[in-house]
Protein backbone atom coordinates (compact mmCIF):
# COMPACT_ATOMS: atom_id res chain seq x y z
CA UNK A 1 0.00 0.00 0.00
CA UNK A 2 1.13 3.62 -0.85
CA UNK A 3 0.46 4.67 2.97
CA UNK A 4 2.57 1.80 4.22
CA UNK A 5 5.54 3.25 2.21
CA UNK A 6 5.07 6.85 3.35
CA UNK A 7 4.23 8.08 0.26
CA UNK A 8 2.25 11.11 0.01
CA UNK A 9 -0.34 10.16 -3.03
CA UNK A 10 -3.28 12.67 -3.90
CA UNK A 11 -5.04 13.10 -7.11
CA UNK A 12 -6.54 15.55 -9.44
CA UNK A 13 -9.53 14.41 -11.63
CA UNK A 14 -10.64 15.94 -14.42
CA UNK A 15 -12.57 13.59 -16.54
CA UNK A 16 -10.56 10.79 -17.24
CA UNK A 17 -7.71 12.89 -16.28
CA UNK A 18 -5.89 11.76 -12.80
CA UNK A 19 -2.43 14.16 -11.45
CA UNK A 20 -0.44 12.55 -9.22
CA UNK A 21 2.57 13.82 -7.71
CA UNK A 22 4.70 11.91 -4.88
CA UNK A 23 8.36 11.48 -3.33
CA UNK A 24 10.65 8.98 -4.26
CA UNK A 25 11.30 7.57 -0.98
CA UNK A 26 15.01 7.39 0.13
CA UNK A 27 16.70 3.87 0.83
CA UNK A 28 16.03 1.99 3.99
CA UNK A 29 13.15 4.39 4.52
CA UNK A 30 15.55 6.62 5.87
CA UNK A 31 14.69 10.62 6.86
CA UNK A 32 15.10 13.49 4.77
CA UNK A 33 18.24 15.43 5.59
CA UNK A 34 19.58 19.37 4.54
CA UNK A 35 20.90 18.79 1.33
CA UNK A 36 19.68 15.45 0.56
CA UNK A 37 18.05 15.28 -3.05
CA UNK A 38 14.96 14.47 -3.22
CA UNK A 39 13.33 13.20 -6.39
CA UNK A 40 9.89 14.07 -7.03
CA UNK A 41 7.19 12.35 -9.16
CA UNK A 42 4.73 14.18 -11.26
CA UNK A 43 2.54 11.23 -12.72
CA UNK A 44 -0.72 11.67 -15.19
CA UNK A 45 -2.84 8.86 -16.24
CA UNK A 46 -4.84 10.47 -18.70
CA UNK A 47 -7.25 9.19 -22.15
CA UNK A 48 -4.22 7.48 -25.08
CA UNK A 49 -5.59 9.78 -27.55
CA UNK A 50 -5.38 12.93 -25.40
CA UNK A 51 -1.66 14.86 -24.87
CA UNK A 52 0.40 16.33 -21.26
CA UNK A 53 2.04 19.37 -21.21
CA UNK A 54 4.19 19.33 -17.87
CA UNK A 55 5.65 21.98 -16.59
CA UNK A 56 9.39 22.98 -16.68
CA UNK A 57 10.68 24.48 -13.91
CA UNK A 58 14.02 26.90 -13.89
CA UNK A 59 17.14 24.58 -12.30
CA UNK A 60 19.55 25.65 -10.25
CA UNK A 61 17.32 28.30 -8.80
CA UNK A 62 14.85 28.68 -6.42
CA UNK A 63 11.27 27.25 -6.34
CA UNK A 64 9.53 28.40 -3.23
CA UNK A 65 11.44 26.96 -0.55
CA UNK A 66 12.99 24.36 -2.70
CA UNK A 67 15.82 24.79 -5.06
CA UNK A 68 15.16 22.80 -8.33
CA UNK A 69 18.82 20.49 -9.05
CA UNK A 70 17.59 19.10 -12.14
CA UNK A 71 14.62 16.81 -14.01
CA UNK A 72 13.67 14.69 -16.51
CA UNK A 73 11.87 15.05 -19.84
CA UNK A 74 8.57 13.81 -20.10
CA UNK A 75 7.77 10.07 -20.43
CA UNK A 76 4.93 8.75 -21.98
CA UNK A 77 3.60 5.02 -21.77
CA UNK A 78 0.83 2.67 -22.69
CA UNK A 79 -1.62 1.04 -20.25
CA UNK A 80 -3.92 -0.43 -23.00
CA UNK A 81 -6.10 0.68 -25.88
CA UNK A 82 -7.42 3.51 -24.08
CA UNK A 83 -4.90 4.84 -21.08
CA UNK A 84 -1.68 6.43 -21.21
CA UNK A 85 0.49 7.77 -18.09
CA UNK A 86 2.46 10.75 -18.88
CA UNK A 87 5.28 11.53 -15.96
CA UNK A 88 8.53 13.27 -14.91
CA UNK A 89 10.57 13.48 -12.22
CA UNK A 90 11.64 16.96 -10.47
CA UNK A 91 14.84 16.76 -8.23
CA UNK A 92 14.82 19.12 -5.28
CA UNK A 93 17.00 20.28 -2.62
CA UNK A 94 16.52 22.49 0.86
CA UNK A 95 18.97 23.80 2.90
CA UNK A 96 17.50 24.48 6.05
CA UNK A 97 15.55 21.79 8.61
CA UNK A 98 12.09 22.05 9.26
CA UNK A 99 8.72 21.39 7.45
CA UNK A 100 7.80 21.95 4.05
CA UNK A 101 5.25 21.96 1.66
CA UNK A 102 5.68 21.99 -2.76
CA UNK A 103 4.05 25.12 -4.58
CA UNK A 104 0.87 25.07 -6.56
CA UNK A 105 2.03 23.46 -9.76
CA UNK A 106 -0.20 22.69 -13.06
CA UNK A 107 -0.17 20.60 -15.73
CA UNK A 108 -1.94 21.30 -19.44
CA UNK A 109 -4.82 18.54 -20.52
CA UNK A 110 -4.62 19.29 -24.35
CA UNK A 111 -8.24 16.91 -25.10
CA UNK A 112 -8.58 15.19 -28.58
CA UNK A 113 -11.35 17.61 -29.58
CA UNK A 114 -9.03 20.56 -29.69
CA UNK A 115 -9.95 21.75 -25.90
CA UNK A 116 -7.56 21.90 -23.13
CA UNK A 117 -7.79 22.27 -19.07
CA UNK A 118 -5.25 22.75 -16.50
CA UNK A 119 -5.22 20.17 -13.94
CA UNK A 120 -3.34 20.76 -10.54
CA UNK A 121 -0.82 18.93 -8.96
CA UNK A 122 -1.57 17.61 -5.37
CA UNK A 123 0.93 19.27 -2.55
CA UNK A 124 3.63 17.28 -0.94
CA UNK A 125 4.47 17.83 2.62
CA UNK A 126 8.07 16.95 3.47
CA UNK A 127 9.99 17.34 6.66
CA UNK A 128 13.25 17.65 6.37
CA UNK A 129 15.94 16.99 9.59
CA UNK A 130 19.80 18.45 10.26
CA UNK A 131 22.85 16.20 9.11
CA UNK A 132 24.53 17.72 12.69
CA UNK A 133 23.76 15.91 16.19
CA UNK A 134 23.81 17.95 19.17
CA UNK A 135 26.27 17.47 21.41
CA UNK A 136 25.64 16.52 25.61
CA UNK A 137 26.38 20.47 26.98
CA UNK A 138 26.22 18.78 30.54
CA UNK A 139 27.87 20.33 33.34
CA UNK A 140 29.28 17.54 35.40
CA UNK A 141 31.26 18.22 38.97
CA UNK A 142 35.27 17.63 38.78
CA UNK A 143 36.11 15.11 41.28
CA UNK A 144 37.75 16.03 44.31
CA UNK A 145 41.85 16.27 44.96
CA UNK A 146 43.38 13.93 47.15
CA UNK A 147 44.70 15.50 49.79
CA UNK A 148 48.15 13.62 51.28
CA UNK A 149 50.06 14.66 54.39
CA UNK A 150 53.20 17.00 52.80
CA UNK A 151 56.60 17.47 55.47
CA UNK A 152 57.68 21.39 55.98
CA UNK A 153 59.91 22.22 53.21
CA UNK A 154 60.64 25.74 54.14
CA UNK A 155 63.33 25.58 55.27
CA UNK A 156 65.36 23.34 51.87
CA UNK A 157 63.36 26.49 49.87
CA UNK A 158 65.55 29.04 52.22
CA UNK A 159 68.67 27.27 51.66
CA UNK A 160 68.33 26.72 47.84
CA UNK A 161 67.23 30.19 47.15
CA UNK A 162 70.73 31.67 49.36
CA UNK A 163 72.80 29.20 47.11
CA UNK A 164 70.69 29.91 43.86
CA UNK A 165 71.05 33.73 44.20
CA UNK A 166 74.48 34.29 43.66
CA UNK A 167 74.71 31.76 40.86
CA UNK A 168 71.88 33.65 39.41
CA UNK A 169 73.47 36.48 38.96
CA UNK A 170 76.72 35.11 37.24
CA UNK A 171 74.78 32.97 34.99
CA UNK A 172 72.50 36.30 34.01
CA UNK A 173 75.40 38.35 33.77
CA UNK A 174 77.23 36.07 31.46
CA UNK A 175 74.09 35.01 29.36
CA UNK A 176 73.74 39.21 28.91
CA UNK A 177 77.01 39.13 27.57
CA UNK A 178 76.79 36.84 25.25
CA UNK A 179 73.74 37.71 23.93
CA UNK A 180 75.10 41.06 23.13
CA UNK A 181 78.24 39.66 21.73
CA UNK A 182 76.10 37.39 19.42
CA UNK A 183 74.20 39.80 18.35
CA UNK A 184 77.16 41.86 17.40
CA UNK A 185 78.12 39.25 15.01
CA UNK A 186 74.61 38.53 13.71
CA UNK A 187 74.02 42.16 12.34
CA UNK A 188 75.74 40.97 8.60
CA UNK A 189 73.83 38.23 8.33
CA UNK A 190 70.29 38.94 6.91
CA UNK A 191 66.92 38.47 8.06
CA UNK A 192 64.04 36.29 6.96
CA UNK A 193 61.89 38.25 4.47
CA UNK A 194 58.46 38.35 4.84
CA UNK A 195 55.69 36.28 3.67
CA UNK A 196 54.59 38.58 0.57
CA UNK A 197 50.82 40.00 0.48
CA UNK A 198 48.86 38.35 -2.34
CA UNK A 199 47.26 42.09 -3.50
CA UNK A 200 45.69 40.67 -6.51
CA UNK A 201 41.06 41.25 -6.47
CA UNK A 202 39.48 37.77 -4.53
CA UNK A 203 37.82 36.74 -7.65
CA UNK A 204 41.52 36.44 -9.64
CA UNK A 205 42.60 34.10 -6.78
CA UNK A 206 39.94 32.41 -6.70
CA UNK A 207 39.60 31.82 -10.58
CA UNK A 208 43.76 30.86 -10.81
CA UNK A 209 43.33 28.55 -7.70
CA UNK A 210 40.23 26.72 -9.31
CA UNK A 211 42.20 26.40 -12.23
CA UNK A 212 44.93 24.85 -10.62
CA UNK A 213 42.76 22.35 -8.79
CA UNK A 214 40.78 21.46 -12.25
CA UNK A 215 44.25 20.59 -13.58
CA UNK A 216 44.78 17.75 -10.93
CA UNK A 217 41.76 16.11 -12.35
CA UNK A 218 41.17 14.58 -8.80
CA UNK A 219 37.67 12.78 -9.56
CA UNK A 220 39.26 11.04 -12.18
CA UNK A 221 41.56 9.62 -9.34
CA UNK A 222 37.94 9.23 -7.14
CA UNK A 223 40.38 11.39 -4.73
CA UNK A 224 36.84 13.30 -4.12
CA UNK A 225 37.20 14.44 -0.13
CA UNK A 226 40.35 16.15 -1.42
CA UNK A 227 38.59 17.70 -4.27
CA UNK A 228 35.51 18.66 -2.58
CA UNK A 229 37.80 20.28 0.32
CA UNK A 230 40.19 22.39 -2.14
CA UNK A 231 37.29 23.73 -3.67
CA UNK A 232 35.32 24.59 -0.52
CA UNK A 233 38.77 26.46 0.81
CA UNK A 234 38.76 28.44 -2.31
CA UNK A 235 35.53 29.64 -1.91
CA UNK A 236 36.09 29.92 1.92
CA UNK A 237 38.96 32.72 1.07
CA UNK A 238 37.41 34.20 -1.44
CA UNK A 239 34.60 35.22 1.11
CA UNK A 240 36.98 36.18 3.67
CA UNK A 241 38.47 38.69 0.50
CA UNK A 242 35.12 39.49 -0.73
CA UNK A 243 33.17 39.95 2.36
CA UNK A 244 36.04 40.25 5.27
CA UNK A 245 34.12 37.44 6.87
CA UNK A 246 36.50 34.55 8.84
CA UNK A 247 35.23 31.71 7.07
CA UNK A 248 38.03 29.75 7.21
CA UNK A 249 37.17 29.36 11.12
CA UNK A 250 33.68 28.71 10.68
CA UNK A 251 31.54 25.89 10.26
CA UNK A 252 28.76 25.35 7.95
CA UNK A 253 26.22 26.25 10.24
CA UNK A 254 27.37 29.41 11.46
CA UNK A 255 28.52 30.49 8.31
CA UNK A 256 24.13 30.12 7.81
CA UNK A 257 23.84 32.14 10.84
CA UNK A 258 26.86 34.61 9.63
CA UNK A 259 25.16 35.28 6.10
CA UNK A 260 21.27 35.23 7.32
CA UNK A 261 22.55 38.67 8.81
CA UNK A 262 24.55 39.93 6.14
CA UNK A 263 23.07 42.43 3.03
CA UNK A 264 26.22 41.82 0.88
CA UNK A 265 25.45 38.36 1.09
CA UNK A 266 22.35 37.68 1.41
CA UNK A 267 21.02 37.05 -2.33
CA UNK A 268 23.74 34.43 -2.99
CA UNK A 269 23.72 32.99 0.46
CA UNK A 270 22.08 29.60 -1.03
CA UNK A 271 24.40 29.10 -3.70
CA UNK A 272 27.40 28.70 -1.08
CA UNK A 273 25.43 27.18 1.52
CA UNK A 274 24.52 24.25 -1.08
CA UNK A 275 28.08 23.74 -1.68
CA UNK A 276 29.10 23.47 1.66
CA UNK A 277 26.41 21.62 2.32
CA UNK A 278 27.64 18.83 -0.12
CA UNK A 279 31.53 19.13 0.40
CA UNK A 280 30.48 18.39 4.29
CA UNK A 281 27.95 15.01 2.96
CA UNK A 282 31.85 13.81 1.27
CA UNK A 283 33.97 14.70 3.73
CA UNK A 284 32.43 13.87 6.91
CA UNK A 285 29.37 11.64 6.16
CA UNK A 286 31.69 8.94 3.43
CA UNK A 287 29.45 10.69 0.72
CA UNK A 288 30.38 9.02 -2.49
CA UNK A 289 28.81 11.74 -5.49
CA UNK A 290 28.67 11.21 -8.59
CA UNK A 291 31.67 12.05 -11.15
CA UNK A 292 29.29 14.41 -13.26
CA UNK A 293 28.78 15.99 -9.69
CA UNK A 294 32.21 16.26 -9.04
CA UNK A 295 33.45 17.97 -12.31
CA UNK A 296 30.31 20.32 -12.01
CA UNK A 297 31.57 21.62 -8.63
CA UNK A 298 33.81 23.29 -10.21
CA UNK A 299 31.23 24.87 -12.27
CA UNK A 300 29.14 26.01 -9.55
CA UNK A 301 32.31 27.60 -7.53
CA UNK A 302 33.44 29.88 -11.02
CA UNK A 303 29.85 30.90 -11.39
CA UNK A 304 29.49 31.73 -8.11
CA UNK A 305 32.43 33.75 -7.91
CA UNK A 306 31.57 35.29 -11.49
CA UNK A 307 28.01 36.37 -9.65
CA UNK A 308 29.35 38.19 -6.94
CA UNK A 309 32.26 39.85 -8.16
CA UNK A 310 31.16 43.64 -8.65
CA UNK A 311 30.73 45.41 -11.77
CA UNK A 312 34.33 47.23 -12.58
CA UNK A 313 34.23 51.08 -11.96
CA UNK A 314 34.45 52.80 -15.31
CA UNK A 315 37.75 54.85 -15.54
CA UNK A 316 38.18 58.82 -14.85
CA UNK A 317 38.00 59.67 -18.55
CA UNK A 318 34.57 58.54 -19.16
CA UNK A 319 33.47 59.87 -16.18
CA UNK A 320 30.65 62.54 -17.05
CA UNK A 321 32.64 66.22 -16.82
CA UNK A 322 30.90 69.05 -14.76
CA UNK A 323 30.20 72.31 -17.35
CA UNK A 324 33.24 74.90 -17.31
CA UNK A 325 31.45 78.28 -16.83
CA UNK A 326 33.27 81.38 -19.09
CA UNK A 327 33.63 84.48 -17.03
CA UNK A 328 33.21 86.92 -19.52
CA UNK A 329 35.99 89.67 -19.42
Amino acid sequence: MLWALGLTVAAAQSFDAKVSFFYVPPPDDEAFHVGDRITLRLEVRHPADSYIEMPTLPEGEEWGDFEVASQSEPEVSRRGDNVAITHKDIVVTLFEPGQYQTPRLLVNHRLADGTSEELAAPVIQLNIDSILVEDDTDLRDIKEQATLPVPPIWPWVLLSILVALPIAGLIAAGGFWLYHRLKQRNQLIDMPLPVPIDTRPPEVIAYAELDRIEALNLPAKEQYKDHYTLVTECLRRYIEGRYQIPALERTTDELRLTFAHSASIKDQRRKFIEIFTESDLVKFARFRPQLEDAYELIQKARKIVQTTTPAPEPPDDQLPKEPVEEVAV
